[in-house]
């Protein structure tokens, strides 16, 4: 029997970028949180939250480290 349930719609995904420095003047980002599970990033590595406007998504580039990393096709 095939599954005829409508798939999830795409939404974009909860960055939280956190400074836990105190004091100071400019936001020194310390950890990364995506979706509300908090993501190691390596020290010293840039956060680049790319141009906004009108017409696109917001996008954000971050360098983390991996777990695992998986490429495959999903059956539908």
């Amino acid at each position: 029997m095939t599954d005829m349930r409508k798939p999830e719609p795409r939404r974009g995904a909860d960055i939280e970028i956190i400074d836990r420095h105190h004091g100071d003047q400019v936001l020194v980002p310390s950890a990364v949180r995506i979706n509300g599970v908090e993501v190691p990033i390596p020290s010293g590595s840039t956060i680049k939250i790319h141009d906004i406007t009108d017409d696109d998504a917001v996008t954000v580039t971050v360098t983390m480290f991996a777990r695992r990393i998986t490429i495959h096709h999903e059956d539908t």
